[in-house]
């Protein structure tokens, strides 16, 4: 893997983490989980000791997923919590060898969380309600696809709205909320 798409797909990582984090029910409720909360994640730490933020990203995403898929569909499409395998492999292992200090920076709190996510991004989106294509799959490794999944989970989360972004193998292929 060249050394670019390990830091694109570090980025994405981030973003999965902020993302997966500002969802759960006390902050924006989009999913009904609290692993990532400081309570979450000492109950973690009971049965992983060592990899309490991965089980704790890594069971968020699946509620996450869930969501999305129920929104978006399955088929030939990829978003933030489903993508291509390779990728999904590098973010295990990102989120495995992350050091407790840089995890918790992200998910410390609300605000900190939604500033962090504002450095991913270049210019601001209106971001609509329900799935919204913003690439095709071989996009998905790209500063691209870092600002526009970042762009538009935040406006969602600031104008308090779901919104699904997802790359899709047809550019022209539309999905219906």
């Amino acid at each position: 893997m060249l050394h670019t798409d390990y830091k694109i797909i570090e980025k994405i990582t981030k973003i999965r983490t902020l993302v997966a984090f500002l969802g759960e029910k006390e902050r924006y409720n989009w999913w009904d989980t609290s692993f990532l909360d400081e309570a979450g994640l000492k109950y973690l730490k009971l049965n992983f000791p060592r990899t309490a933020f991965l089980a704790g990203v890594t069971s968020v995403t699946e509620a996450a997923k869930k969501l999305h898929d129920e929104r978006i569909g399955k088929g030939m499409v990829y978003h933030l919590f489903r993508l291509p395998f390779n990728i999904e492999e590098r973010i295990h292992a990102i989120l495995r060898d992350m050091k407790d200090e840089k995890a918790k920076q992200l998910i410390e709190a609300k605000e900190d969380s939604l500033e962090i996510l504002k450095e991913f991004i270049e210019s601001t989106v209106d971001a609509p309600e329900g799935p919204v294509q913003i690439g095709t799959t071989p996009k998905i490794i790209s500063e691209f696809s870092v600002r526009e999944l970042a762009s538009h989970y935040l406006n969602a989360f600031q104008e308090n709205k779901k919104t699904f972004p997802y790359f899709s193998e047809n550019k022209n292929k539309s999905r219906q909320s």
